[in-house]
């Protein structure tokens, strides 16, 4: 019951909180009421409206949407005791529209956050900002490094279609998070048909370390070797960060043969999407052995912030100059 309450309490004034807040900014830029503004406020206000569905769901764990209801009853109360609602011209959208668009964007605010609730690791359950900005960001920055970069990821694909027969990208099917099946998408780097040619357990046997990556691979064309070396074949799985399948930061996606072997440690992995750069990419990347990289992985579920995931960037950046421990 206290759950339920507090639920209700802190969706709607914290929802109050995040539009009184973009009202006010709204106030100090002075801007005429155009058609670009009002649909601005709109959206504000119906971003706000999923926040308080979320943060209901989150907190309560059950029925969310329906204490989302009472928190936004709440949050248009202090509206009108603070007269927010006075410099909103969105009133119409109510009176044309009613209310379902807001009961359907509560009803979905909640089911989110009534899923982060109970699926999120344990670590994780009591920061409802960060997976809400990673999710953000991830999106962001994703879409737009795929504009910047799309001109060198064609002379890419033009590179390996002269040096190699077959198609340019590599698809293989991927455990993300919770066990959901992805789709990992690659530049090709393997001649067509190197599973058939040799087997890569085989190769890794035949190498002295107990490195994750086969070094000098055979089946690697000589384009691919250079796309490897610099991490450029990663660049196509931006678009698997952008469709939300994987995230920047996070383990590397686990093969299906890693999950039927897999034990305890090994599943916690999945209680976070997978990522393009982890903390095993930065402490050595392919040097590593897989219970070093598996221990690496389980410390990022166990210990991912804000900070973690910038300092995994900037050293990311520096690794991927320096190649260490790239083939």
């Amino acid at each position: 019951m206290l759950n339920r309450f507090r639920s209700i309490i802190e969706s709607g004034f914290l929802s109050f909180v995040l539009f009184w807040s973009f009202v006010k900014f709204y106030n100090l830029l002075s801007l005429p009421e155009t058609l670009v503004t009002v649909i601005l406020i709109m959206t504000a206000h119906y971003l706000t409206t999923v926040f308080c569905g979320y943060w209901a769901g989150w907190r309560s764990k059950n029925d969310g949407w329906l204490y989302g209801i009472i928190g936004y009853i709440l949050f248009r109360v202090l509206a009108l005791k603070f007269d927010v609602h006075a410099v909103l011209p969105f009133p119409l959208h109510i009176r044309l529209l009613g209310f379902i668009p807001i009961l359907a964007l509560l009803m979905f605010g909640g089911v989110i956050g009534e899923q982060r609730a109970r699926y999120a690791s344990v670590n994780q359950r009591n920061q409802v900002i960060y997976p809400v900005i990673k999710r953000v960001l991830d999106f962001v920055l994703s879409t737009s490094a795929l504009l910047i970069i799309a001109p060198v990821m064609l002379a890419i694909a033009f590179g390996i279609k002269l040096t190699s027969p077959g198609p340019v990208f590599f698809h293989q099917r991927r455990i993300g998070q919770h066990g959901r099946v992805i789709h990992v998408i690659k530049f090709r780097t393997m001649s067509e048909g190197a599973d058939k040619m040799l087997d890569r357990l085989e190769l890794l046997k035949t190498q002295e370390d107990q490195a994750c990556q086969i070094k000098d691979d055979p089946r690697v064309f000589s384009f691919g070797k250079f796309l490897r070396k610099n991490s450029l074949d990663e660049l196509p799985q931006l678009i698997n960060i952008a469709t939300g399948e994987m995230s920047l930061i996070g383990p590397r996606p686990l093969v299906s043969d890693d999950l039927e072997i897999s034990d305890g440690a090994t599943l916690k992995r999945l209680e976070v999407k997978p990522g393009l750069t982890g903390l095993a990419q930065i402490s050595g990347r392919g040097n590593l052995t897989p219970d070093e990289r598996l221990r690496m992985d389980i410390d990022y579920v166990e210990k991912q912030s804000f900070f973690l995931d910038l300092k995994i960037i900037l050293l990311t950046i520096w690794r991927v100059l320096t190649r260490h421990g790239a083939y």
